[in-house]
């Protein structure tokens, strides 16, 4: 058993209620912070990728109207797009390409007539493209393509599944404007030559 001095102790402990404010704190204290963080962190990183596709789109339908000799009016158009982020990071790949049907009957395939780049690396020309996008799988179709690419940097490296993340988006355009060559209406794109027959 219990001495009279102990057992009274240990009654008194049991009975305080000294501290409970800041162990219910200590608790709930950290998803606090957690919720905190999440509501800055992710609602940016959404906005952040909506404005990057958005720009994607724009400079897909900037270079689809007409040829340029000098792209940084169209690469500006990212930090247009994007503001008040930092996009500085981002790796933009201007592509003009072209729809192949090398046998009748044959899947059509496309490649690369011309291509661009800021921070990244432009596409070769005459590399293949793969299947065609919709709309413009016929021979001799002639498209462009924005790309933008760009790693995420959160806030608050909590949250590991955004520590990591990379950007990436892709859009394919129909020309538009652009000179005629071998019969097509296409985008030269600096330095870069028309499509092949």
């Amino acid at each position: 058993m219990l001495s009279g001095g102990l057992r009274t102790g240990l009654i008194d402990f049991t009975a305080s209620r000294n501290g409970v404010s800041a162990v219910e704190f200590s608790l709930i204290a950290p998803i606090l912070l957690l919720m905190f963080m999440a509501s800055i962190e992710l609602p940016r990183a959404y906005m952040i990728g909506k404005r990057l596709d958005n720009a994607t789109a724009t400079m897909a339908d900037l270079i689809s109207r007409g040829n340029y000799t000098d792209l940084s009016p169209v690469f500006a158009a990212l930090e247009a797009i994007a503001n008040p982020y930092d996009v500085s990071r981002a790796s933009i790949v201007l592509t003009a390409g072209g729809t192949y049907q090398t046998q009748s009957g044959a899947a059509a395939t496309t490649q690369v007539c011309s291509s661009a780049q800021s921070n990244g690396q432009a596409r070769l020309a005459g590399s293949s493209l793969g299947l065609p996008p919709a709309g413009l799988d016929r021979a001799g179709d002639r498209f462009v393509m924005s790309e933008v690419t760009m790693p995420y940097r959160p806030i608050f490296p909590v949250f590991s599944s955004l520590v990591g993340w990379t950007f990436r988006y892709k859009r394919t355009w129909p020309v538009r404007g652009g000179d005629i060559y071998n019969g097509q209406s296409e985008i030269v794109l600096p330095s870069g030559k028309p499509c092949p027959k």
